[in-house]
């Protein structure tokens, strides 16, 4: 924050009639950030390079916060149009907006997990739940924010499927429903996530790795098995931890260069092609 010559301000609440007064001083050279319920977080105000954060921000996400406002107000083609935008009064196409958001959340992942340093601690270590969290506690990353990284970043075929924190009962099981899942590029290749539905109930192949219970908090590795985009049956490993705001079900097939699977218009799936065919021409 420093090195941008930001200025933070944390002891804000960030509630409607403070960012009505606040965005009208400011003439709208503002950038917000928000929890997935629409609440402001954090916002960037151009003029005097301020960043103000909610005071009652989770303390586990305040660096990503900051570091995000850090974004608008270090990328040039941000920091200058927003300073514009200060001076002529006029407002952000809403598109814009959302890229500007999207390059801003990207900055804060590189700036809070430093790039190559990352992947260093990462393959230093085996495969897993206590991976992730040893990763968050030393980056100061949310544990959200840090599977995220762990599972786009890694080689091998994982995902990460983030529940909803509370499970609802019926007579016929519980049920947990999927906020989003966090694909690698291997996992994709393999496996269609779409498969894996709107909720975990009983009987679904996720089904034993939802901790459930007031006391159970952690889901201990375990093997279970999907169908990959071949129709083929594979097992894999999964484990699972329960936070306050999510449950994180870490998922791993610990093979997957057992069988390739290449999906038609990709490298692969072309090369494959073609030595398919020159073997049946010779």
């Amino acid at each position: 924050m420093e090195a941008a010559k930001l200025t933070v301000v944390d002891d804000e609440i960030l509630n409607a009639s403070f960012l009505e007064r606040f965005i009208k001083s400011a003439k709208a050279s503002v950038a917000t950030i928000k929890s997935a319920l629409s609440k402001v977080l954090g916002l960037f105000e151009a003029n005097d390079r301020l960043v103000i954060i909610d005071k009652d921000t989770p303390a586990p996400r305040i660096p990503f916060v900051k570091l995000h406002e850090a974004g608008h107000g270090t990328m040039p083609h941000q920091s200058k149009v927003y300073s514009l935008i200060h001076d002529c009064e006029k407002t952000l196409d809403p598109e814009i907006a959302d890229l500007f958001e999207r390059e801003a959340n990207v900055f804060a992942s590189e700036a809070l997990f430093q790039g190559e340093l990352w992947a260093q601690h990462a393959n230093d270590h085996k495969f897993g739940i206590k991976t992730g969290m040893a990763l968050a506690k030393q980056f100061g990353g949310s544990n959200y924010a840090t599977f995220r990284r762990y599972v786009t970043s890694n080689a091998s075929a994982c995902c990460l499927v983030v529940l909803e924190p509370k499970l609802t009962y019926d007579h016929a099981g519980f049920r947990a429903d999927i906020r989003r899942v966090v694909v690698s590029k291997t996992f994709h290749r393999m496996y269609d996530a779409a498969g894996f539905g709107t909720a975990i109930v009983s009987g679904h192949s996720l089904a034993s790795l939802v901790p459930r219970g007031a006391k159970q908090r952690m889901v201990a590795p375990r093997e279970f098995v999907l169908t990959d985009r071949n129709g083929d049956t594979r097992t894999c490993t999964g484990e699972a931890f329960k936070t306050p705001h999510q449950i994180l079900v870490l998922v791993r097939d610990e093979h997957p260069k057992a069988k390739l699977v290449a999906l038609p218009g990709e490298t692969e799936f072309n090369t494959i092609l073609s030595a398919s065919t020159r073997k049946q021409i010779s």
